[in-house]
């Protein structure tokens, strides 16, 4: 290999390494340059204080505690969570008032963002990207110590009786009139599976299945074939807790198949019922409720043949058994007089109940 290809390949590799070595130089410098705000401002201010203060103050900041300090000085505070910080100030005679901090955003980093998002994410991490609004202040003499620590009295005082002020306003609002309506008249709009659902479903099943049937859709249908109720209701309070009744209800499901079939089921209830409240304030109530009664239930099922002009009643039945309903949950509010109230429960009013009610 001759002396000129050698010299030609050791200045090939030299201007090689020189490019990376620029390269790098240049990535130094621009990741340098991501966190200039840090770099250059670092994670602490300065703050001047300055006043017409002969006294040796005790001064604490973010940063530190300054013993036996002398105006005018200077000292740091932490950037990080810069906005409403307090440097407090005191001595062995007068009282001051802590003076409150205020942030805005460093210049050098919103310059350090512009080029590397890595220069704000270490910005925010150190806190650089926060600078106070104000670093220069001056501060009076306060009053004596003895007099603030009498007006910090006085005020923890007052402070504590317009607390319990506004705390008997409060309970007063809530406090219930001694007086209240005894009697309460309910009508009532309840719909969804009740307690007359298995009788019926048992016998639709056997005919659907037995003639081979499609059901019709219908609006309700989206509630499920489920009975459609209303009724009233009487209750008599005994106390605050306590309430006993009684109730009437009417329902009715029916439904339509193909071939003119159809059935209908209606029922009737009449129960005596006790109620449980458990939370009552202004207007508002919150009960529990039990009812045992009695129930007469009606099923018809009507059959078309190919035969025949007119349908078939192939069932006609009436079956009386006992009416059972649980409220697990029902709320009332109103005026004194007029109520609105709903419930959700299961039994024979239903799933969902709800209506008007009228206490005197």
């Amino acid at each position: 290999m001759s002396k000129e290809y050698r010299s030609l390949s050791v200045l090939c590799k030299q201007g090689a390494q020189g490019r990376a070595f620029a390269a790098l130089s240049l990535l130094a410098v621009l990741l340098t340059f991501t966190s200039c705000a840090t770099i250059f401002s670092g994670t602490t201010a300065q703050v001047y204080i300055n006043g017409d203060v002969d006294d040796t103050l005790t001064v604490v900041t973010s940063k530190g505690v300054y013993d036996g300090l002398l105006l005018p000085a200077t000292v740091d505070v932490k950037r990080r969570k810069l906005n409403g910080q307090h440097i407090q100030i005191s001595s062995e005679r007068l009282a001051y008032s802590d003076i409150v901090l205020r942030s805005r955003t460093n210049t050098l980093s919103i310059v350090g963002g512009l080029f590397s998002g890595v220069s704000l994410v270490v910005d925010l991490l150190t806190g650089a990207t926060y600078a106070p609004v104000q670093d220069r202040f001056t501060i009076k003499p306060g009053v004596p110590r003895a007099q603030a620590d009498s007006l910090h009295r006085a005020d923890s005082l007052r402070l504590v009786a317009s607390l319990e002020a506004e705390r008997q306003l409060q309970a007063r609002r809530r406090q219930l009139p001694l007086k209240y309506p005894r009697h309460e008249l309910r009508a009532g709009l309840g719909f969804g599976t009740c307690q007359a659902s298995h009788d019926r479903q048992k016998m639709t099943d056997f005919y659907v299945e037995h003639f081979q049937l499609m059901g019709d859709f219908e609006c309700g249908d989206i509630f499920g074939d489920s009975y459609l109720q209303t009724g009233l209701e009487y209750h008599y309070r005994l106390n605050r807790r306590w309430d006993v009744g009684g109730l009437v209800d009417w329902g009715l499901s029916s439904d339509g198949y193909d071939h003119s079939s159809s059935e209908q089921c209606r029922f009737f209830v009449a129960a005596p019922s006790v109620r449980c409240t458990w939370m009552e304030q202004p207007y508002v109530r919150a009960y529990s409720r039990v009812a045992l009664g009695v129930m007469r239930h009606h099923l018809t099922f009507e059959y078309l043949p190919s035969d025949r002009a007119f349908p078939v009643k192939l069932t006609d039945r009436v079956k009386w058994q006992m009416a059972y309903h649980l409220t697990a949950a029902g709320i009332t509010f109103g005026s004194a007089n007029l109520h609105m109230f709903a419930e959700v429960g299961y039994g024979c009013l239903g799933v969902f109940r709800f209506g008007l009610a009228a206490l005197f």
